[in-house]
């Protein structure tokens, strides 16, 4: 199956407690530091990718000023699957993140002469400045391993 990033958060979002849909909006809004920001037309279609296969169940549905608010929950086969797409993404990550290490060790390629013009937005080397999106994923994947290796420890080892 393919975990798309929102599918991921949402899955994150559930592992410490089962929360209704604008809740999981923001606990994803909170986890990406406000970089992903699900619409909740979008949410309830990954809710309902997510319920087909099994990872999310319905906790429970509560009456709110005369609005049914449904509770959604990890699965045990979510948390499975949270956890494989974690340790995927902290690989894939990790290669990335060496991979720029060793990139920066060696220097740039060629260097503009000062002189030259600077497009906006731009370094001296002509790149775009690094936004480091390896390390913020690795920080995600890590952040959602931790998460569940507390519910597994909480629910006796199952995770």
């Amino acid at each position: 199956m393919n975990i798309t990033e929102p599918m991921f958060l949402a899955l994150t979002a559930l592992v410490d407690e089962p929360r209704h849909g604008y809740g999981i909006v923001q606990e994803v809004d909170r986890l990406s530091g406000g970089r992903v920001q699900l619409k909740i037309g979008s949410l309830y279609g990954v809710l309902d990718r997510l319920a087909a296969d099994g990872l999310v169940g319905l906790d429970r549905e509560e009456v709110q000023q005369g609005r049914l608010r449904r509770y959604y929950r990890l699965t045990d086969d979510g948390a499975r699957a949270l956890a494989a797409e974690a340790a995927r993404l902290a690989a894939n990550a990790e290669v990335a993140t060496a991979r720029l290490r060793a990139r920066a060790d060696t220097g740039p390629e060629t260097a503009a002469p000062e002189s030259a013009p600077r497009e906006r937005g731009r370094s001296s080397t002509g790149r775009a400045p690094s936004t480091r999106p390896a390390t913020a994923l690795a920080v995600l994947a890590c952040t959602a391993l931790t998460a569940l290796a507390a519910r597994a420890a909480a629910d006796g080892g199952v995770a």
